[in-house]
This record gives structure tokens, sequence and C-alpha cells, in this order.
């Protein structure tokens, strides 16, 4: 077996996924160029039409939220250069208001951004909700019925707004009651470790469930269980890490070290919440699925991990666990699972079967359900191309984070007409709409690519998550380069039949 500079197992890895490409789910697009005369950070929406590239969807509006809370450096002041808007995250909306939450890189927003978004050519800011000094806030979620958004504080040394000489970040998850999105109110918060780490989370209509580091004896974010039934009694009920993440705790067989004899990264990244139970993207761990009927004993059933052979590079691999749910209720058999690699090669994403979850298997000692792997998914000119003499990948680098490859997959999104349309957001390559009627042949059926919003010091695309509003059906894209957010309409054909039921 061959291994790459990223110390990939080449020879496993380019003919698995190369097979897969062979599929040619999707042809090369491209936007037509901003030209240079022509800021990117100030087009009005017949601009934002003119220079995106789009195949089944519909332009409505868009809104760069250049509100007064950025940064200094979003403002260009004391820098050189054009003024961006807000970066964001996470966008939630529910009656017409978007709740979004700030990204970091580069700092632009570091809080929560409240708008008014009933016209989608005319999205008005209602509110703004800081972060607490010393973090960033980039997830978020919203229960419409209580009026209750929530999102998480993440350690970071760029939010201008700095911690006291000799302090710690205060990290954890906020509670906001916004009967008035315009006057946000606070509730409750609940900690993580001082200067510790948040990330992804989920909710259900009583509980949070959250990646962070619950304890300082945590090495990286694990999961944390909240109960906000009460709003004056807010508090966390449960937590689960994998084995190892504790001091004193020795990792198991599979997530020791990677294919280039490195340290993995095992940490809970992104939770989806479904029918009592939460479907895990752990990074280097892989998928893992918990039985949460027990808030305070959250209980394994299965996990599905790929490193090795597989790599995750220097963030680890996976990103998020969609299951794709076919009748209300029932436990879905298939998810789709993305990976958030900046490396070569890049993160791609795969469709695994789970409709056997009954029949638990044993290997070297870890506890594993007979999860099987029906197709993976990549846009074909990404591609990972092999050279045989070198005995590494080649691929092209884009300006994305920290100056490596940004054609990464990022997160995946089910449209609720159709459990066989996905949504799937891919950095660089914009937002990707795939029919997976048949999960072992997915196919790709339209793409919106927004203008190239490149801050200063950025080359590439940075299309974060997206959502789709309940009501309406419209479709919420943010950026996370200051490109504000998106309102879409798809377009394109809806799959009349569910996909295609697990193997078994």
């Amino acid at each position: 077996m061959f291994k790459n500079s990223a110390g990939v197992l080449g020879f496993v890895v380019c003919l698995w996924t190369g097979a897969v490409a062979a599929q040619g789910l999707a042809p090369a697009v491209s936007n037509v160029p901003v030209p240079a005369n022509v800021d990117v950070f100030n087009l009005d929406l017949a601009g934002i039409k003119a220079y995106s590239s789009v195949q089944n969807f519909e332009v409505l509006g868009h809104s760069y939220l250049k509100v007064p809370d950025r940064t200094a450096w979003a403002k260009a002041e004391g820098r050189p250069g054009t003024e961006v808007g807000s970066g964001f995250n996470t966008v939630r909306v529910y009656d017409g208001v978007a709740y979004l939450a700030g990204y970091n890189f580069p700092g632009t927003v570091f809080g929560v951004v409240i708008a008014d978004v009933r016209d989608p050519e005319n999205i008005k800011p209602l509110s703004f909700i800081p972060c607490n000094p010393g973090a960033r806030c980039t997830y978020l979620r919203v229960n419409p019925d209580k009026k209750v958004l929530m999102f998480g504080h993440d350690s970071d040394k760029d939010n201008p707004n700095k911690v006291r000489s000799g302090g710690q970040a205060k990290i954890g998850w906020s509670f906001y009651d916004v009967s008035d999105p315009a006057k946000p109110r606070e509730l409750a918060f609940i900690p993580a470790s001082p200067g510790g780490k948040t990330h992804g989370m989920d909710i259900d209509g009583d509980y949070l469930y959250g990646c962070g580091t619950f304890s300082p004896d945590l090495n990286r974010e694990a999961l944390q269980i909240i109960d906000y039934r009460d709003s004056g009694n807010i508090r966390q009920i449960g937590t689960w890490h994998v084995a190892g993440q504790l001091k004193g705790e020795q990792y198991g067989p599979m997530n020791r070290v990677g294919p280039d004899g490195k340290q993995q990264l095992i940490q809970c990244h992104e939770i989806v919440y479904y029918n009592d139970r939460l479907y895990l993207g752990w990074r280097d761990a892989g998928m893992i699925i918990l039985d949460v009927k027990d808030r305070a004993k959250p209980r394994e059933l299965s996990s599905y991990d790929y490193v090795p052979p597989f790599h995750g590079g220097f963030l680890g691999a996976a990103h998020t666990a969609m299951p794709v749910v076919t009748k209300p209720g029932d436990e879905p058999d298939i998810v789709v699972l993305t990976d958030e690699i900046f490396d070569c090669p890049q993160g791609f994403g795969r469709i695994v079967d789970i409709s056997d979850m009954k029949n638990p298997e044993v290997t070297k000692g870890v506890r594993s359900a007979n999860i099987q792997l029906l197709s993976t998914f990549r846009i074909e000119h990404l591609s990972d191309k092999f050279d045989p003499l070198k005995k590494e990948f080649v691929c092209e680098a884009a300006g994305g984070p920290n100056g490596t490859l940004s054609n990464t997959t990022h997160l995946p999104f089910p449209d609720r007409r159709s459990p066989s349309l996905v949504y799937v957001t891919w950095y660089d390559e914009g937002v990707r709409v795939m029919d997976i009627t048949n999960p072992a042949a997915p196919r790709f059926t339209g793409h919106y690519l927004s203008p190239r919003f490149a801050s200063p010091g950025r080359k590439d695309r940075h299309t974060r998550e997206i959502w789709q509003d309940p009501k309406t059906d419209l479709l919420y894209v943010t950026d996370g380069n200051g490109g504000g957010l998106t309102v879409l309409r798809y377009t394109g054909p809806i799959p009349a039949n569910a996909p295609l039921p697990g193997a078994r």
C-alpha cells in the first residue's frame, strides 16, 4: 500500500473512491467571473443573480447583513481593502424570522443576528446577541413553539471582545426567550468547562444535545444533554463520551493512530436528533448512534468507524450523519454521512445502510452494528488523482482554511417534500442537490454557486449551511466569508418515491 504526504493508505482509497467517482454524478460548473472593478461585497440582487451559477434554483433575495455589530476588520477599519458583510454558519427560519449564528473565519461577527426575512428582497436586522468575551457563537437552534433560542459559546481568541487578563472564556450554552425577536431576553447559561469548547448541537421539544467539554478532564468535545423544559430550571442532566477522551482512559483499537501514525482526532462534531436517537458525526471515530430514551443515561447502539484505512486530515473526518426519514415515526434505513476534510484527498460523502441494528457484531473488542456502505458521492471534476511515481494524491488547493483545500463536503440537509431529495453544502462548490431514490447510485440534479465572496486574504467560496423553511419551503444559504444570507427556491424535479429501503 502507498501513503501520500498526509499518510493516507493510497492503494485502498484510490481504488475505492475512484470507482465511485466514475459514476459521473455531476459535470463541472463555474460562475461568471466578477470583474476586477466590481465590488463583490456590494452587489444588488441583479448582480447576485448575474454572477451566480444556477441549475434548478431561483434566487429570490440576498443580504450582506452589514450590521453595526460586525468587527472592525469586517468594516475595513484600520486595514486596506473593501468592507465585507457578515459571515454566518447556522441559519434557522421560523415565521418569517431568521436566526443566524456568526462565523469566525474570517472574523466578521461574533454573535447571533436575528432578522426579518418575510420579504426576501428586503431583509431587515432586528437584534443582535453578542458572544461571551473570548468566544465565537457558530451553532444555534430554535424551538418555535416555546419561542426559545439556544446557541453555544466556543473559545476563540480572535473575538475582539477579549477575556480579562488572567481569566478564561465563559464557554457553554445560552438560552434566550425570543417571543419578541427584536428584544431577546436571556433565560439561562449552562457552562461547559472554563476555557473549553462547544460545537454542533440539536434539540427536541424538551432537551438540548450539544457537543461540549463537560469536564476539564475531557480532551475534546463530547455529549452534553440539557433539560430546558422549565425555563426557570434549565440544567444539564446527562453526558456521554468515547472511551479514551477522559484522563486516565485508553482509546479503543480503532481510535488510536491514523494512517499517518498520529493520534486520531476523537471529537463530537455534529448532532442530529430523531425519534429518541442521536446520529453523531464524531470526527475520526466516524458515525455513532445513541439511544437517548433515558436522557440521563445515553446508550450506544452502533458505530461506523472508517479511520483507518481512510484519513481525517488535520480536523478529523466525519462531519454530519443525517438519517433519511421516509415515514415519520419509523426508524430510518439509511444515513447520508459527510466528511469535512481539508486535505488531499478531500472530504466526500457516503450513504450507509443502518437497517440491521439488531445484530451487533464484535470486532477486536469493539461493539458495532452491521452497518453497510451503499455508495459514496463526490463531484466528478474534483475526484482525487493518484500519482504512481510520487506515490501520493494530487489535489488543487483553492485557498481554504489555513491555506488548505476547500472543496470538501460539509452539511447535508433533507427537503421536507421528499425524503429522496437532499441538499449538500460543499464550501467552494456551493450547494448541490442529490436525488437518492436509489441510494446505491445517487445523482446530482441541481446546483447553486454564489458569486465568489472572497474576502481579503481568501480566494475560495465559503458556502456553509442550508435550511428549508418548514412553512414556505424556501431555502436559506449562509456564506462564511462575509457574503451574508441568500434566499433560494428549488425549481427542479422532486422525486416521487422514497429511497429504496436498506438491503436487509
